[in-house]
């Protein structure tokens, strides 16, 4: 396993390399945009309702591209009147996708588009699976499919690169004995898989159900992994698992995780009778 984890890193590093110097990536450079630039995305609401002109032309902005991640909005005075609209009504909307994990307020700093738009939906989803009182086993029923999808994209994606990440976090969750260090690699493992699947939707609903999953049973990827000290059952199929995915073998991914979803909801339905 070693001298594939070498091999894989090699190759990812060469081709990182050339990649850069022939896009000239290396020396690129960021150019904030001018406050004029960005007074410039907004103009004046009609006969629409404030509340929904003033989200509609932020989220516009942001799907168009004009406004990026982390990038600051106009002053809130600036936005009001180039938009016709009270700061009052402004501030109403700005917090609104404040809540929503759209936007971050700095208290005197102005207001900011989050800087991870991937994961903007976790909060919003985790509250409404709870409002709707979601059962455990409903919750995994999601989680499986999602992960299923999730193995199918990744044996698609995966790169050289993508390659050695895993085998290190197998690696390194093969060789570890805390049984909380265990479990938080197994999510690590879990969350590799879905950034190379690349599909932000999935990894959103899936980081939601994971947490709501948390909240139900607290530990659970502890238990997992402290009953299997004395079996290697979840070390083989996170081998077997991330050896489909490397091969570029969709259905057999799919398949791995199937069988390792299962093993999951049998350890969870045990500690439920545990507790």
């Amino acid at each position: 396993m070693q001298k594939s984890i070498n091999t894989c890193f090699i190759k990812a590093r060469n081709d990182i390399l050339d990649t850069g110097m022939q896009t000239g990536l290396f020396l690129s450079a960021y150019i904030p945009e001018t406050k004029s630039k960005r007074s410039h995305m907004f103009k004046e609401i009609g006969e629409e309702k404030p509340f929904n002109g003033i989200l509609k032309q932020i989220i516009e902005n942001i799907q168009g591209g004009k406004l990026k991640p982390g990038a600051a909005l106009p002053a809130e005075r600036t936005m009001a009147e180039t938009m016709g609209v009270s700061r009052a009504a402004l501030r109403e909307a700005l917090r609104a996708l404040e809540l929503l994990g759209i936007l971050k307020s700095v208290p005197g700093g102005g207001n900011y588009i989050t800087e991870d738009l991937e994961t903007w939906l976790i909060g919003p989803l985790s509250v409404l699976f709870q409002l709707n009182n979601g059962r455990l086993r409903q919750n995994q029923q999601l989680r499986a499919a999602l992960e299923r999808e999730n193995a199918i994209l990744a044996a698609r994606k995966c790169t050289p690169l993508d390659a050695a990440e895993l085998w290190m976090i197998v690696a390194r969750l093969e060789a570890a004995e805390d049984e909380k260090e265990r479990g938080q690699l197994d999510k690590e493992l879990h969350q590799k898989i879905a950034r190379i699947a690349d599909n932000p939707m999935i990894f959103s609903v899936l980081s939601a159900a994971d947490k709501l999953t948390e909240n139900i049973i607290s530990g659970t990827r502890d238990y997992i992994m402290r009953k299997n000290q004395s079996s290697s059952v979840v070390d083989e199929q996170h081998h077997r698992l991330v050896e489909a995915i490397i091969k570029g073998d969709p259905q057999e991914a799919e398949k791995c995780m199937s069988e390792h979803m299962v093993t999951v909801e049998e350890y969870m339905a045990e500690m439920l009778e545990e507790q």
